[in-house]
């Protein structure tokens, strides 16, 4: 009996270590991944869209000197996918935190991989309009900081220059209007 209980004791005491061990590296694991950026440490998901007011012009944002993509160029708004978030309620949240607007009836435009530059993001496009009571004035550059200008802007005289992820994305919407 004093040989099962002393291998007993030796298996609780591993098991504890192993439990501890365990809960160690899972809080390693969680550090870790808490300091890890998308489009840089792995593939980030982006969503943009163009959102077109009541006179058929798309909205655009112009990306300050230090955006980390595309910095100076206007581009569609949008942003990064959040973990356990859809496409369309990320597009919907980067929409009305950038510009002020609610969007209605998202349509899918195009997909695309943009590994460039040390980063790597998978663009989800979409169309878009404004919400029923939404109007183009009511745009406003909610994010200063990451754009220096916002817009409505005829397709056929786009500023430039337009960021790659949105002007790889013009055929594809001219050929949807």
């Amino acid at each position: 009996m004093p040989a099962i209980r002393a291998r007993i004791r030796k298996i609780h005491s591993v098991s504890r270590w192993l439990i501890c061990f365990v809960i160690a590296i899972l809080g390693l694991g969680a550090r870790l991944m808490s300091s890890l950026k998308p489009g840089k440490d792995f593939t980030g998901v982006g969503v943009g869209a163009f959102i077109f007011d009541e006179h058929g012009r798309v909205l655009l944002l112009k990306r300050s000197s230090s955006a980390r993509t595309a910095p100076g160029a206007w581009a569609r708004p949008g942003g990064a996918v959040d973990f356990g978030e859809s496409c369309e309620a990320a597009l919907a949240r980067e929409i009305r935190e950038e510009t002020n607007l609610e969007i209605a009836e998202p349509q899918l435009l195009d997909v695309t991989s943009e590994p460039s530059g040390g980063s790597h993001w998978v663009s989800i496009g979409y169309t878009a309009e404004l919400a029923p009571g939404c109007h183009a004035e009511d745009a406003k550059n909610m994010e200063p900081a990451k754009h220096d200008d916002i817009g409505f802007f005829d397709l056929e005289a786009l500023p430039t220059p337009l960021a790659d992820f949105t002007a790889n994305a013009i055929p594809a919407l001219r050929a949807m209007r």
